[in-house]
């Protein structure tokens, strides 16, 4: 089968290349500027441009011909394809692989939304890559994918709250608007909706409530699978790495970068966490 995602999963590009993954990509624009993400700027490239421009970044989805390029040569093959797309409430990039797949009526296709984004997305896409490469069979893999997408939890925080309230992704978190300077928001993905946790003065006191959470769900199951990714905010990215590896059963599936679309939403200084809790036996 084929595992086919768009360019929010921000997985490492490494991961991409070991399980042959498929990336659609979203258009990032600022300025006069625009890159096809993932494929024409790297992350950090990126957050250094933010952090110089006045410009305001926006960023646009995926047409349904994307994808249906993308699905075409499997569907040809009568090889399955299975798409995990970015959460629908946050963008219109899955109605267009619904789109796409509306294309091939026999086709064996299946289009989930993931609600997530980044590292919750690519959490989701490399343990169905690893599902898929241990045999499982299609249907098996797309039932583990919904599964997964009714599971998975996302905390993250940002600087400034400003590029979510202007790229209109702030949800219920609009709620932290116009608080003092120099508080880091922790916010909650729910859904693919943004809801806010509480209010935070220190980078140590974010951090560490980060590890709180997650202890939160080891403290009740035998195995956490954790997804990490940063944007310009690698020295805190590190302190979280080492305090999460001392949490017992945890396993550290992947660790990686915001990328440019997600970027544009979230600004510079963006750090979040994503696990699956494994229930015990």
């Amino acid at each position: 089968m084929k595992i086919i995602t768009d360019s929010t999963t921000d997985l490492p590009r490494n991961l991409v290349q070991e399980y042959n993954i498929g990336v659609v990509p979203l258009t990032i624009h600022l300025g006069k500027k625009s890159w096809k993400d993932f494929y024409e700027i790297d992350p950090d490239e990126y957050c250094s441009l933010l952090k110089r421009s006045t410009d305001f970044p926006t960023t646009s989805q995926p047409s349904p011909q994307d994808f249906i390029n993308a699905f075409a040569p499997f569907a040809a093959q009568g090889e399955p394809v299975l798409c995990v797309n970015l959460a629908s409430s946050l963008s219109g990039t899955y109605q267009s692989a619904l789109l796409a797949k509306d294309h091939f009526p026999v086709a064996p296709i299946e289009v989930v939304d993931s609600l997530q984004a980044s590292m919750g997305l690519g959490l989701i896409i490399l343990l169905c890559a690893k599902k898929a490469g241990e045999g499982a069979s299609f249907e098996n893999v797309a039932g583990f994918a919904r599964e997964l997408a009714g599971n998975v939890e996302t905390y993250f925080s940002v600087d400034s709250l400003d590029y979510l309230q202007r790229g209109g992704r702030i949800g219920k978190a609009r709620a932290f608007l116009g608080t003092l300077m120099k508080v880091k928001p922790l916010l909650h993905l729910v859904n693919g909706e943004v809801r806010p946790v509480e209010k935070i003065r220190t980078t140590e006191r974010l951090l560490s409530r980060f590890v709180e959470l997650v202890e939160e769900g080891a403290g009740e199951h035998s195995q956490i699978l954790l997804s990490l990714a940063d944007l310009g905010n690698s020295e805190a990215a590190d302190h979280l790495v080492e305090r999460f590896l001392k949490i017992s059963g945890l396993s550290l599936v992947y660790r990686g970068k915001i990328g440019g679309v997600i970027a544009s939403h979230v600004g510079p200084g963006g750090l979040g966490v994503s696990f699956l809790k494994a229930t015990k036996k």
